[in-house]
């Protein structure tokens, strides 16, 4: 359960009366309950209204107030406007005060069938209202919160000033028709910092409201790394994962992307954030920053290798073209020798050509095949700066080939954290990835034709570090009527084999489950029994066969 807590004051009759309270948007976006105390609960539904009406239009609907406490609950409404404050997605909330009021606000226009309630035990009470918006309401956004407390206002002045602390809201965006104005830009977009050790990296992102509506910019953010291959999308409010931004106002968007290493990914990323807003007609914004990911170690490793392979070829380039020149009679200084016989031509192939034809020598002069293999022994030593470099010359080529194959791999896993505070939201690729899937509807694996009523609820953990097969699994588990309750990827393990986990008294389930993954390996685990998911699923890079 999560709370809002506010403290009302109230001076005098008229009062300078000033509600505030800080909350994260996203928290009472997405969370629809709230609890002051362990013994009380209490929660609406739903904890947001976004809705569009004309000028001297009625709007009516109704909020749902939830006591899930085995005790009646007594509980008081009141209507307040809210502003934005800061750029954290925190809220002032500002109540209508007594004789100031002018009916240019939406917290006037808004009209509770009820003020108070009392909500028998574990019961939900539906209260209707009505917005009226008046003929010469301004076009553009107007915002609202009904608060539901537990406690009456104090004094004699019951003007609809809930004081409590105790509080839960159901938010209003209204849109008037009218000369509406939607506009916004990326005022900002950078990581907290541009050097990393590691692939783990902090992005902050302002948007800025320029228009007189409210905004949901939603888009994401693409990570590629300097090959041009792609290493995280972080999506941006897709399911309300985040709240809206207000006219004039600026709301940060705090991000964290981890990515799964390697030393190919070495080097200089780049993030691309796009945007889409408004209802009216898409609008976009976008913006790029880079970063770099440099691990010490792993650099001074590179750079080593690589300036290895440079002297070696360096070395032996050199070396053969002098043992080229030698051979047509060319001193390296470039003055040619006097040599007997007929003069020689400088030739590319030479040397080579004189190595094969002495270890063809070397051979017919020897009988027995330990002779032969002596004569091949001292042919190498013999030989062996050439047979030193081109071993080594090779070595760096796989070196650099594997290096490449690294760097141009189009997938890796990764982990995204999307916001900051009490209630952030973690994202996986996996779960990206399942998205794309589920709306497929694979056949069960094997010949399953248990339901799900016989089936014990799974986990399923990626280690193979191929991005998509823990989802591929869900997807195809589900179709067979099994219940996944948790789906995750682990950025550091490269498992070959997938292997399942379970409590020792679900042996039976878990051989069943063995026989529809292709065989997976079984590992009995005691400390399973006390867990609230029975059986784990470790996927390996095995699972990729049946997948294919």
């Amino acid at each position: 359960m999560n709370m809002i807590s506010t403290l009302v004051s109230q001076k005098n009759k008229r009062g300078l009366f000033t509600l505030f309270a800080s909350f994260f948007l996203l928290a009472v976006f997405g969370v629809p309950s709230a609890s002051a105390q362990e013994t009380v609960s209490l929660s609406v539904s739903p904890t947001i209204f976004d809705m569009s009406a004309n000028p001297s239009q009625d709007w009516q609907s109704s909020i749902r107030v939830i006591n899930s406490n085995p005790q009646e609950l007594q509980v008081y409404l009141d209507v307040v406007n809210f502003a934005p404050r800061g750029e954290q997605g925190n809220a002032q909330f500002l109540p209508v005060l007594d004789g100031e009021a002018q009916g240019n606000t939406i917290a006037e226009w808004i009209e509770l069938s009820e003020t108070e309630l009392l909500i028998p035990p574990e019961q939900t009470v539906q209260v209707p209202f009505t917005v009226h918006v008046p003929e010469d309401a301004e076009p553009g956004g107007h915002f609202a919160a009904i608060l539901v407390g537990t406690k009456p206002p104090k004094g004699d002045n019951r003007s609809n000033k809930v004081e409590t602390s105790q509080i839960i809201t159901s938010l209003m965006l209204l849109r008037v028709s009218g000369d509406v104005e939607e506009s916004g830009i990326i005022r900002s977009f950078r990581p907290t910092e541009y050097l990393f050790d590691k692939p783990q990296v902090e992005f902050e992102l302002r948007f800025q409201n320029t228009g007189n509506v409210h905004l949901l910019p939603q888009g994401e953010i693409r990570i590629t790394n300097m090959w041009g291959q792609e290493r995280g999308v972080i999506p941006i409010n897709r399911e309300t994962l985040f709240g809206n931004v207000l006219p004039d106002s600026v709301r940060k968007f705090d991000f964290t992307w981890t990515g799964q290493w390697s030393i190919g990914d070495i080097g200089r990323y780049s993030a691309v954030a796009t945007l889409a807003y408004g209802q009216e007609g898409r609008k976009f914004a976008s913006a790029e920053t880079n970063f770099w990911v440099v691990p010490l170690k792993a650099l001074m490793i590179v750079l080593l290798i690589v300036t290895a392979f440079i002297v070696i070829v360096t070395w032996s380039i050199k070396a053969y073209v002098r043992k080229m020149l030698s051979m047509a009679g060319v001193a390296p200084e470039g003055r040619v020798r006097r040599i007997q016989g007929s003069p020689r031509k400088v030739s590319v192939v030479a040397p080579i050509e004189a190595g094969i034809l002495d270890l063809s020598d070397r051979l017919k002069t020897s009988d027995s095949l330990s002779d032969k293999l002596t004569s091949v022994r001292e042919f190498v030593r013999v030989n062996r700066t050439f047979f030193v470099a081109g071993t080594l010359m090779v070595i760096g080529v796989v070196l650099i080939v594997w290096f490449v194959l690294l760097a141009s791999t189009q997938e890796r896993s990764y982990e995204v954290t999307i916001g900051t505070g009490e209630h952030p939201v973690t994202i996986t690729s996996e779960d990206v990835e399942y998205e794309a899937l589920r709306d497929s509807a694979p056949a069960p694996l094997g010949n399953a034709t248990t339901t799900s009523d016989s089936l014990p609820t799974l986990r399923i953990v990626n280690q193979s570090s191929i991005p998509g097969l823990a989802a591929s699994l869900r997807v195809e588990l589900e179709a067979a009527g099994y219940t996944i309750a948790d789906l995750s990827t682990d950025l550091n393990a490269d498992k070959n084999n997938t292997v399942i986990v379970y409590a020792p008294e679900y042996a039976e389930e878990a051989l069943a489950l063995s026989q529809l993954i292709n065989g997976a390996l079984l590992s009995a685990f005691a400390e399973a029994s006390d867990a609230d998911v029975p059986i784990t699923v470790y996927v390996g890079r095995d699972f990729e066969n049946e997948v294919q």
